[in-house]
């Protein structure tokens, strides 16, 4: 869903809303040459306009989404603007962006942005609905906000056949997945139904052995002992620089142990992703877990 912000009710405000509701209900419309120049106050947000060959301007901390994201390399003309709650409005106004969007929980954004640009919000991960679905609807409604739906169409296309693609690799792959990342020496988070990491497995036809409660996010953070009871393959999911540091802390653990993967040593891991992402966080997990499933290593 998007929402869109206005600074005032007036006849060109009303002009311009009749105008994008047009463009939003006819995605046939051909799409425009160069998209508007933009700034993403979410990773989210970022990463999809980055897959989409149309990069933000601006962006929270590109050499943070870089270790914790999917996107390797970031252009090098993505300025940072800083928090999404406090971002650099100076620079902000230097840049002058046709259009700023973020996500609805990131909460409102700025009255100073939302009074001088166009700016809109997006919604992913609500409760009750298809994750992988909402994903790619959220591709379509941020292409159509940059005049770009054959792009958006052409990506999620693409998308679908490298799926398509990884799900024939692991056809004959029976065992459940256990897919977590570890918090502390203490805590692990484990993902379940409403995660990018279960949309993907589901895609894939691979097993969840998570079934329990989760929150919006998907995940569930328990202790070390809840995984000893489950018989699956142990999936975890780096730390971008701590990994190693949480690991040793675990090994350490009298319980971590015997959890039966671990027992096994059949632990495999995956590079980090951005677990609260779009289809680049999905199809990058997906292609980096196929690869593990083929070499399993322990960490």
């Amino acid at each position: 869903m998007i929402f869109l912000f206005f600074p005032s009710i007036n006849k060109e405000s009303v002009l311009y809303a009749f105008t994008f509701y047009v463009v939003l209900s006819f995605p046939t419309l051909s799409q425009a040459s160069e998209p508007p120049s933009s700034i993403a106050l979410s990773w989210t947000v970022a990463e999809t306009l980055v897959a989409l060959e149309a990069p933000p301007q601006g962006m929270w901390s590109p050499s943070k989404y870089e270790e914790w994201g999917s996107i390797r390399s970031l252009p090098e003309s993505i300025f940072d603007i800083g928090l999404p709650a406090q971002p650099n409005l100076e620079l902000i106004t230097q840049l002058d962006p046709e259009i700023i969007m973020s996500e609805s929980y990131l909460s409102k954004i700025d009255e100073r942005l939302s009074q001088n640009y166009n700016t809109q919000l997006f919604s992913t991960y609500e409760d009750d609905l298809d994750v992988w679905s909402e994903l790619t609807e959220f591709t379509r409604e941020v292409s159509l906000s940059i005049a770009q739906p054959d792009t958006g169409e052409s990506y999620i296309g693409t998308v679908e056949a490298d799926m398509e693609n990884l799900k024939d690799i692991v056809e004959d792959w029976k065992e459940p997945l256990l897919i977590i990342r570890a918090l502390d020496k203490n805590h692990i988070r484990v993902y379940g139904e409403n995660s990018l990491p279960q949309a993907v497995l589901e895609r894939l036809d691979l097993t969840n052995a998570w079934d329990r409660p989760t929150t919006r996010w998907g995940f569930t953070v328990v202790g070390v002992e809840e995984l000893v009871g489950i018989d699956a393959r142990l999936v975890v999911v780096e730390s971008a620089g701590l990994h190693e540091k949480i690991i040793n802390q675990l090994s350490n653990h009298g319980l971590w142990q015997h959890v039966p993967s671990v027992k096994e040593g059949t632990v495999i891991t995956v590079p980090p992703f951005w677990i609260f992402g779009a289809l680049p966080s999905a199809l990058c997990f997906a292609e980096s877990l196929v690869e593990a499933l083929e070499e399993p290593t322990t960490p």
